[in-house]
């Protein structure tokens, strides 16, 4: 398990309804620009409804072997300047 803290990078994409699984992509707030892709099953609608365009979330979760972040628990906080 791991700790991220992160910037939505405004980009989802709704990948099933039922249960609903939602993509994610995000840019770490500091060292390199490489975004992570994540997905999000556990409380997804909720998530998905807290997010707004640059907003920063605290993420915890694990990477699966395609190298995503499955997130399990998420903090959804301020905007950051752009």
């Amino acid at each position: 398990m791991q700790n991220l803290t992160v910037k939505f990078d405004n980009q989802t994409k709704i990948l099933k309804l039922d249960p609903f699984m939602l993509y994610v992509r995000v840019k770490p707030l500091h060292g390199d620009d490489q975004p992570i892709n994540c997905l999000i099953v556990r409380h997804a609608l909720t998530f998905f409804y807290q997010l707004k365009p640059n907003v920063q979330l605290a993420l915890y979760g694990h990477y699966n072997q395609r190298h995503q972040f499955v997130i399990n628990k998420f903090m959804v906080g301020q905007a950051v300047a752009a």
